[in-house]
């Protein structure tokens, strides 16, 4: 998460502008996030400006046990598989 926290240290609505949304976008997936675009307009994605970047919810799955083989009837731990961020696109100028 330490760098999603660089990219969401901006304030609420704002977005880093420094880079292109594709940038914003191939960086964070770089980082391990998966991220989901929320776009307003019509145009292309690089034509567009990142309005802004917001953390999503982790999302588990359970941690199978070492020498289990594959039972999973008591307990098993949970295993973080990814974490979503948003990335709210404007694309109508």
């Amino acid at each position: 998460m330490c760098g999603l926290g660089t990219v969401l240290a901006t304030p609420a609505g704002a977005a880093p502008t420094e880079t292109s949304p594709s940038q914003t976008i191939s960086e964070l997936q770089g980082q391990g996030y998966r991220v989901i675009l929320s776009k307003v307009g019509t145009k292309a994605v690089d034509d567009c400006t990142v309005s802004a970047v917001r953390q999503g919810r982790s999302v588990t799955g359970p941690q199978i046990p070492v020498g289990a083989a594959g039972i999973t009837s008591f307990n098993p731990g949970q295993n973080l598989q990814y974490t979503t961020v948003y990335v709210d696109l404007d694309c109508r100028r």
